[in-house]
């Protein structure tokens, strides 16, 4: 049974080394989750073939074939013999002398006759058959196909609440002072001027209390005007955060939780990191 990490990052699992076709991967296949093979993906790749990989080092030299065997030695032509010379006249048979003693040193030898004209070579002996062909250097390594495509922007989150509005100030209490009446005039059919305002109060009164905020609702999609596509989230929890009662959380993965930060997730919530 195989050992699933299904509460792990994919960066923090292990490597995966010498693939040979056979690893099980999970897909969608027309709306319906089913499984298939890293071969069955690597051969979509011959459409589009990834960079040609680094060439393999050269596999070495094969040994050298051996010697074929020395042409037959070729045959000279001998030189002509050459004339011979006039034979001399007949002297008068003298008496015989006494046989003399050996001779020990050799008589002159005669001159050499004319070198005769070089033979013409031999054919060539058959070439040696060729030495076995060298090992193949090892492959180089598999070039890497394009980049699949984006996934789909995941749903907008629910808006949180708007907080309660704060409750009015209380009224002042403090009365400003009442201008001074003016003088009554003589009676007459026209009436007398109206005194001045009095001067308006300079004490404020107290301001009332300012309501509790509300939770704050998901941040809208942001993106070059006019677009809202991108939903933007920090990386890292520095202060201890609650989810709020019967609401979900959704982060953008990967997020740092700093040592001794906690985050609070009540009964019935759910934080999703994507």
């Amino acid at each position: 049974m195989p050992r699933y990490a299904s509460n792990i990052q994919i960066p923090n699992l292990g490597a995966a080394v010498a693939l040979n076709g056979t690893e099980q991967l999970e897909m969608v296949q027309a709306g319906t989750s089913v499984r298939g093979t890293t071969q069955q993906i690597a051969n979509l790749a011959t459409s589009t073939p990834g960079p040609t990989g680094p060439q393999g080092n050269a596999g070495p030299t094969g040994p050298t074939g051996n010697l074929g065997p020395t042409g037959p030695t070729g045959f000279g032509v001998a030189g002509p013999t050459g004339p011979t010379g006039n034979t001399g006249a007949t002297g008068s048979v003298g008496a015989t002398g006494p046989t003399g003693a050996a001779s020990t040193v050799a008589g002159p030898t005669g001159p050499n006759g004319p070198t005769g004209p070089t033979g013409s070579n031999g054919p060539t002996g058959a070439t040696g058959v060729n030495g076995d062909i060298g090992n193949t250097g090892p492959t180089g390594p598999t070039g890497f196909g394009p980049t699949g495509a984006v996934g789909p922007t995941g749903v907008q989150g629910v808006v949180g609440p708007t907080g309660p509005t704060g409750s009015s100030g209380a009224a002042s209490t403090v009365a400003g002072p009442t201008g001074p009446t003016g003088p009554t005039g003589a009676a007459s059919s026209v009436a007398g001027p109206t005194g001045p305002t009095g001067a308006a109060s300079t004490v404020a009164g107290p301001t009332g209390p300012t309501g509790t905020t509300g939770p704050t609702g998901s941040i809208y999609p942001t993106g070059g005007s006019p677009d809202r596509i991108f939903y933007e989230n920090q990386q890292t929890v520095t202060v201890n955060y609650t989810i709020s009662t019967n609401y979900n959380a959704m982060s953008a993965g990967p997020i740092t939780v700093n040592s001794g930060i906690v985050v609070t997730v009540p009964s019935g919530s759910t934080w999703t990191v994507v």
